[in-house]
């Protein structure tokens, strides 16, 4: 662990801090679109993002093993085959991004003048998942957004069928979410159905051969609620930095997204259980874990997981009432399992995610590389052979 990265703030302290901070000199990204904002359907969207915010800061105060906050396993085998946990509100770039969602909600007016519907956005490619929920939805309607139906019906093989799968299935996945029994603001697809159907989707690993499995790359999607590249586009607050990247994510079931790692900290809750009792599961250490193999003439290392004994324990169950809150440091590896159906409806991980350092140093999230397998074909899953190369980030 770097200990660089940690910085801690009793639980009380940090609320004072919080609530004695809330400021209101906003400065905004400068490619907001501002002609739109004025509109019915802009206002829902710009509604439903408040609310979608209002939640993220109850997942990250409410009491939950902690004096603020939840109890957060920041490694799922620490290298003594035990779970690693601690206390997220007492990280400076948690408390960060508390007290700017925090601005943003003590001051909507001031705030919306970052908000963006993204219809007129150019920056890159966002979508609705398909042509049903802009009949559905009025603000997935008014926005047009092209579909990754559309998107997915170009490409080829189990990446096209997993695709097709995600967009087509998309409401059905979405909706089988329900927040963990603790907290109170329902920010599901369920609660917010305009902000899931029009937020803007983005299929992040389509074109990612690196990624080395197909099903994974065209089962995954995120969206970005709130950050650099989402609706609600926030440079600054009182002339600090907003690093807060909220929004959330899907991965269709039996995919495995591969051991991954990147610079800003990062933090899931999960909104799903899996299908028939079997687990999704999910994996993190940090990247000088005595679980990997260190070369002794370069900063790599190589991840090479038994399938019989050492899967078992490196991964633990991830559900909304089990393991429900992951906290990932700066370099921590983690990977995610999602178990595979047991019947005909299509079903997957849905999570709420955030960054929260999105302006920092370098966002690109890197892949370790599958350098082994048996059979001579390279295809990422949980027990292949995996080189990782880390980048000297500068903290």
């Amino acid at each position: 662990m770097n200990k660089q990265v940690k910085r801690y703030i009793a639980g009380a302290q940090l609320l004072m801090f919080s609530s004695l901070s809330i400021a209101t000199d906003f400065v905004c990204d400068e490619n907001i679109d501002t002609t739109t904002q004025n509109t019915k359907e802009s206002q829902i969207l710009w509604q439903q993002t408040l609310t979608y915010l209002r939640g993220v800061k109850e997942i990250l105060t409410k009491k939950q093993g902690c004096e603020a906050g939840p109890l957060a396993i920041t490694e799922t085998n620490n290298g003594s085959a035990n779970i690693a946990r601690d206390c997220t509100t007492g990280y400076r770039d948690v408390q960060k991004v508390i007290k700017h969602v925090d601005a943003v909600l003590a001051n909507p007016n001031a705030a919306k003048a970052c908000f963006d519907s993204q219809k007129n956005y150019d920056a890159l490619a966002l979508y609705t998942a398909n042509e049903e929920l802009k009949v559905s939805w009025k603000v997935a309607g008014w926005l047009d957004r092209p579909t990754l139906t559309e998107f997915y019906d170009k490409k080829s093989g189990d990446l096209k069928k997993a695709g097709l799968t995600l967009a087509n299935e998309f409401w059905s996945i979405v909706t089988q979410s329900h927040m963990p029994d603790y907290l109170e603001t329902n920010i599901t697809a369920n609660a917010l159905p305009e902000l899931w159907a029009a937020v803007g989707w983005l299929p992040f690993y389509a074109d990612a051969e690196k990624a080395h499995n197909d099903r994974f790359r065209g089962g995954y999607t995120y969206a970005e609620v709130m950050g650099p590249w989402g609706l609600l586009r926030i440079k600054s607050i009182n002339g600090e930095s907003v690093g807060a990247e909220l929004g959330m994510t899907i991965q269709l079931s039996d995919t495995f997204y591969p051991y991954h790692y990147h610079h800003p900290q990062e933090f899931y809750l999960p909104l799903t259980t899996p299908s028939c009792g079997t687990e999704n599961r999910f994996f993190a250490a940090h990247s000088d874990s005595a679980l990997f193999e260190h070369s002794s003439e370069d900063s790599s290392f190589i991840i090479d997981a038994n399938q019989d004994t050492d899967l078992p324990a490196w991964f633990v169950p991830k559900s909304p009432n089990g393991n429900y809150f992951t906290y990932f440091e700066r370099n921590t590896v983690h990977a995610f399992d999602a178990a595979p159906s047991c019947d005909e409806t299509a079903s997957g991980i849905v999570s709420i995610w955030g960054r929260t350092t999105a302006r920092d140093n370098v966002q690109t999230t890197q892949i370790c590389e599958v350098i082994e397998q048996q059979g001579g074909e390279r295809k990422a899953e949980p027990h292949s052979r995996y080189r990782c190369k880390p980048t000297q980030w500068d903290y």
